[in-house]
């Protein structure tokens, strides 16, 4: 029998990768994934230490997606 992967498919990236291309830090990423609005793997042995995070792209896609502000209406717009 086979497992089934939980993991996302896809090209992974670092933490490093993934605050170069959204322009932040590398702090700020692993605070996305700590509150869960970043799904991340881990790809460190357990208890070794620091976590080595990877990010599937398709994840960084849909957290994007889901980050993106809409421009609002101005009243005269809206009428």
């Amino acid at each position: 029998m086979t497992p089934v992967s939980v993991a996302p498919t896809g090209d992974y990236l670092t933490t490093g990768e993934v605050a170069d291309f959204i322009r932040s830090t590398t702090q700020h990423v692993r605070q996305l994934i700590s509150s869960g609005r970043l799904a991340a793997i881990d790809i460190a042995k357990s208890g070794d230490g620091r976590p080595r995070f990877r990010i599937a792209k398709t994840e960084l896609d849909r957290f994007l997606l889901e980050a993106a502000v809409a421009p609002t209406l101005s009243a005269e717009e809206a009428a």
